[in-house]
């Protein structure tokens, strides 16, 4: 019996891998539909897309240009053949000379990526034809039958947005987006720039009315313009872009740049290939190996190589480029001799950087400012740390202005025991160590690390000392007092000290500190706390503080009357900076070993009032919070301290 003849097959789920899985951003999907256009010799295209909102499935994208359009057989025999070899059958070349982006066929399945429907309405020599695709329909198509198109009517005539009617042309508008995300206008547009390299005086490009502008950036430097390697053969033109040919005679144009700061956005950085005046490589560093010296610089890095002859061929043997059009075939050898070029030029183009940096960084150590650092050293001194700021500007990816803070925090450092000792150490090693050794201390901020950890242990030895005086019956004047006021870190490490007692006139005569009944010692302080200018006086905080031991040994727990009277306080400065016409919020806080019953029920009734904010707290948990903050500061900071110097 005869069999029927076995048979490739294929499903409607196959657009989902040809358009959906390969062109899985607006961008992609975008940048084709405007491949399109130029295929059809539009002279404009006219993008409409919605920006700055969250998509939803009511939204559309809608791309217009003015190119020669389809009849109804085109349409059908060209732009719904998925497949079609056009550089094949069309010779590479569109009616009006130019050189052909479509290839595969399979372009207008991008729609897919962004949405689910998409509606054409073209119109060639007065003959208009319009059709949709629906994606959902497509996918459930049998094997080896034809998916039939819906033919849709009552479209309007082809009107530009000046509302100029279209004698030729095609609209493509896509609709139930697939993509929910907000699109940053200003991404899409850098993105959009970066994917064409076409003459505007050819086609232009208009996305929200807003014309496509050729890619460009801000640029510290520009490479060949700003110089060029050794040997160079090449030619530099006008427009800063280098012209050379490899050694198998093709020809490649160039330009890599620097920019000022690093780029935050991972599409901006790198080199991008384009072949025919379209993006057919993303940004990439030419796969290079990355290496500690490697890496410098490289967050900066941008630029363009245009290698045509990478996308000259008509069949898929000579297809260099992978099936997204976005990405070369990295691993065919004919793009190896490309990428090796590519390595050596980036690999230059960073030293290159590297070494005018460094002689910027050397200058900045002749200007007057760095002079008035050292004014206060003997001339040993300022020669010894002029040699370290030179040994700082030679190393890693320095700028001026970092040379000089690392200057500062040496020159503020020498103040510290350890680390003058240290640095006189360092002076009799060899040149390579000491270069090696400021490198380190610049790129991880050793000195600050010795000096914070110095910092904090003194602090923490304020506060024991602190804890031990307040257990021991230490008074509020001058003893505590004394303390909070030279360290007013203590109760809150955005505060200083303003000045003593309240010199209010409305407050004087209420405020009557608290005595011992049997010894006549006072037994509270007041003072005011404040920011520090320049910064506003935004914010007051009324202290004030209890001595945690009576004469007696007994602890001293505040009464309702201490409790009420603090609260008439902070009323009155509340009541006098409420004069004026931007007043500070004021807060009040009060430090106790303790309170009583009654005095307690009064604190937590006061705590509820909103007109000032009070704050009760006892001398226990201001140490203890204190110590907790600094303690676990301390540990960072050692930790620091050991994985730098280890590294």
């Amino acid at each position: 019996m005869d069999q029927e003849p076995l048979k490739l097959k294929f499903i409607g789920a196959l657009i989902e891998q040809l358009g959906a899985q390969l062109y899985p951003s607006a961008t992609a999907t975008v940048a084709e539909l405007i491949s399109n256009a130029w295929d059809a010799d539009a002279q404009n295209v006219w993008v409409r897309i919605p920006f700055g909102q969250s998509w939803s499935t009511g939204g559309t994208i809608e791309v217009l240009d003015d190119g020669h359009g389809m009849t109804r057989e085109q349409a059908q025999l060209q732009y719904l053949m998925v497949g079609r070899k056009r550089r094949l059958q069309d010779g590479g070349q569109t009616q009006g000379g130019r050189l052909v982006h479509g290839r595969k066929g399979i372009g207008k399945l991008a729609a897919f990526g962004t949405a689910e429907i998409l509606d054409c309405y073209t119109v060639r020599q007065g003959q208009a034809v319009s059709f949709r695709l629906d994606y959902d329909e497509i996918r459930k198509a049998d094997p080896g039958t034809d998916c039939e198109v819906e033919e849709t009517t009552g479209q309007e005539p082809l009107r530009s947005p000046d509302r100029s009617l279209l004698s030729n042309g095609t609209r493509i508008r896509l609709s139930r987006l697939r993509l929910k995300r907000a699109i940053p206008e200003e991404q899409f547009m850098k993105s959009m720039s970066r994917r064409f390299a076409i003459d505007q005086t050819v086609m232009r490009v208009f996305i929200n009315r807003k014309q496509l502008q050729r890619f460009d950036m801000d640029l510290e430097f520009q490479f060949p313009k700003d110089g060029q390697p050794a040997r160079y053969s090449g030619q530099v033109g006008v427009d800063g872009w280098g012209t050379e040919n490899l050694p198998s005679g093709n020809s490649v144009r160039w330009w890599i740049g620097f920019t000022p700061k690093p780029l935050e956005a991972e599409y901006l950085r790198g080199i991008s290939i384009l072949g025919r005046g379209k993006l057919i490589q993303r940004p990439f560093m030419f796969e290079r190996a990355q290496g500690v010296r490697g890496q410098l610089g490289q967050e900066y890095v941008v630029g363009e190589v245009v290698a045509d002859w990478l996308d000259s061929g008509t069949d898929i043997e000579d297809d260099l480029i992978q099936t997204n059009r976005d990405q070369l075939q990295l691993e065919d050898h004919r793009v190896q001799e490309l990428l090796q070029w590519g390595r050596h030029r980036l690999n230059w183009a960073l030293s290159q950087r590297q070494a005018i940096r460094q002689k910027k960084a050397e200058k900045s150590i002749e200007t007057p400012d760095f002079t008035e650092l050292l004014k206060d050293f003997t001339e040993t001194e300022q020669r010894h740390l002029g040699e370290i700021a030179i040994k700082a500007a030679k190393i890693g990816d320095p700028h001026p202005e970092e040379v000089h803070n690392f200057m500062l925090e040496v020159v503020n450092g020498f103040k510290d025991k350890a680390v003058r000792e240290l640095m006189e150490r360092v002076q009799y090693e060899d040149e390579g160590f000491q270069s090696n050794f400021w490198g380190l201390v610049r790129e991880f901020s050793l000195i600050d690390a010795r000096k914070n950890y110095s910092i904090i242990k003194a602090r923490l030895e304020v506060i024991e000392r602190l804890d031990v005086a307040i257990k021991a019956g230490a008074t509020e004047v001058p003893e505590i007092h004394n303390v909070i006021r030279e360290f007013p870190w203590i109760l809150d490490p955005r505060w200083s000290l303003l000045g003593d007692e309240v010199n209010l006139d409305d407050l004087q005569e209420r405020y009557k500190p608290t005595r011992d009944q049997e010894t006549g010692q006072r037994l509270d302080f007041l003072f005011i706390l404040k920011p520090k200018a320049p910064a506003p006086l935004d914010e007051i905080l009324i202290v004030e503080i209890k001595r945690g031991m009576k004469s007696d040994g007994k602890s001293h727990r505040v009464n309702e009357d201490e409790v009420n009277k603090f609260h008439s306080y902070v009323l009155g400065v509340y009541a006098d900076y409420n004069r004026n016409t931007s007043p500070p919020s004021v807060s009040g806080l009060m430090i106790a070993n303790g309170y009583t019953e009654r005095g307690n029920r009064t604190r937590r009734s006061l705590e509820q009032v909103r007109e000032v904010k009070l704050d009760f707290q006892t001398w226990d948990n201001i140490i203890e919070n204190t110590r907790r903050l600094h303690t676990g500061w301390l540990e960072v900071t050692q930790s620091k301290r050991e994985n730098k110097t280890n590294t």
